[in-house]
């Protein structure tokens, strides 16, 4: 549970201190950029595999392992000469990340019962949401007034007494380890299906959509999927759980957690660079304004995640996303005239919608999701966090890389795009909602 903090916690991190990046490796946004998305590339790539190998090894082993992983590649990062070495170190942390993400969700699923699952996972959520808040506070606090290297060291020596705590206190349990074989064809087209769809999204506005070599990115991306789905349908034992997703509750909730987090992670990439660039604000201060976010998704997380187990889902999630599209609005019109005050609300109902998504989507996927897919689910769950983030930071960032200091109108523009996304999120959770009250009259009626 504690691997989402410290994920989370480098993550906020990074993204208050990517401005920061640039003037100290004297660099350009497009190449900045991949400190973040090429970490939530390689962890978005590699879930699913860290999920069957928890199924075969034992969540526990996984998830523990990625702490040694997660706490020895920080170290490393720390003393890269220059900035292309930080970027490839970057993504070997993000494999021990990659390992504990795709392993938490199934820990709690075996350990915890089903009543009580909701409020664990709101726990997990909140957990989350505090490496979240405080990542962007140590942020601008170290581009201020510390090294850079601070920005990866900080958190080691939690890392480490966390480390000790999971090989001390996760139950070991048979039950969670399973013969099965790991489909090698099947990871490897996954992987490149998402690296292909990242990679074009995060440089086709820089380089033109129908450039060449984007359109080409493009084409091996879509190629890929149509041989992967082919492939995965006539296999026994595939590398994604398509069987699960033939259940409407699982296909849906995956959906939801990845556009939920795109919303999310647009504003926490994007808002740094105006809060610091248009609104001239110190790095310290644009830290304990991004704040506001998590720190309120933190509070409404464990809420949540308690009235999901009693009222169920689907009320709490729509309501959450109305919230998200209410603070998308006011940031798409009227970022220029708010005053810090103003930021700090919006960043916060942002927060709370989010939280209000999280643990309930969660649970609710979980609680139809049969015992012998609880660890490839829930490293799709992590999955889709995870692709969701780095949607969201392509998205955004590409958006901005234009060569040229970002306008107002390309940072409300953004959050436009966001807004017919939250839109869209709506009417599938109404309409899954009204398929689900439908079934149940019919239920009570037979």
């Amino acid at each position: 549970m504690h691997g989402g903090i410290y994920s989370h916690f480098t993550a906020g991190i990074v993204n208050v201190s990517l401005p920061h990046f640039m003037k100290i490796f004297q660099t350009n946004l497009g190449t900045v950029q991949w400190i973040t998305t090429g970490y939530l590339l390689v962890i978005a790539s590699l879930l699913p595999l860290m999920g069957k190998l928890g199924d075969r090894f034992g969540h526990r082993h996984i998830h523990n392992l990625g702490y040694l992983f997660f706490t020895l590649s920080s170290l490393l990062v720390a003393f890269s000469p220059n900035v292309y070495t930080l970027l490839i170190l970057r993504m070997v942390q993000a494999i021990g990340a990659a390992m504990f993400q795709a392993t938490n969700i199934a820990l709690i699923t075996y350990h915890f019962p089903k009543e009580q699952r909701g409020q664990a996972l709101g726990i997990m959520s909140s957990a989350v949401a505090i490496g979240g808040m405080t990542g962007p506070i140590a942020g601008g606090i170290i581009a201020e007034w510390l090294s850079w290297q601070w920005l990866f060291l900080i958190h080691v020596p939690v890392v480490l007494v966390a480390t000790w705590l999971a090989f001390r206190y996760i139950p070991s349990s048979r039950q969670e380890r399973m013969s099965c074989s790991i489909d090698s064809l099947g990871a490897i087209l996954f992987m490149i299906v998402i690296s292909t769809l990242i990679y074009g999204i995060s440089s086709g506005n820089t380089r033109g959509w129908l450039y060449s070599e984007i359109i080409s990115v493009f084409t091996v991306g879509f190629i890929s999927l149509a041989i992967l789905l082919f492939w995965e349908l006539r296999q026994n034992t595939p590398f994604l759980p398509i069987k699960a997703f033939r259940i409407p509750a699982v296909t849906y909730g995956l959906i939801i957690s990845c556009a939920s987090f795109v919303l999310a992670n647009t504003v926490l990439v994007v808002m740094p660079f105006y809060l610091s660039g248009k609104a001239g604000y110190a790095p310290a201060a644009v830290g304990y304004i991004m704040t506001s976010y998590p720190m309120l998704l933190a509070c409404t997380s464990l809420v949540a995640g308690h009235l999901s187990d009693r009222f169920g889902s689907g009320f709490l999630m729509i309501t959450g996303l109305c919230g998200m599209g209410a603070g998308l609005v006011i940031l798409a019109f009227f970022l220029g005239q708010l005053s810090v005050v103003g930021l700090i609300a919006v960043l916060a109902l942002i927060g709370m919608g989010m939280g209000l998504i999280a643990s309930p989507n969660n649970s609710f996927i979980m609680r139809h999701v049969p015992l012998e897919y609880a660890g490839s689910i829930g490293g799709m769950i992590a999955l889709t966090r995870n692709t969701g983030m780095v949607l969201g930071a392509a998205l955004g960032l590409g958006i901005m890389n234009t060569g040229q200091i970002p306008s107002l109108n390309a940072f409300q523009f953004v959050f436009v795009i966001n807004i017919a996304i939250c839109i869209v999120c709506v009417v599938a959770m109404g309409y899954r909602v009204r398929l689900e009250r439908r079934r149940d009259r019919e239920s009570v009626e037979k």
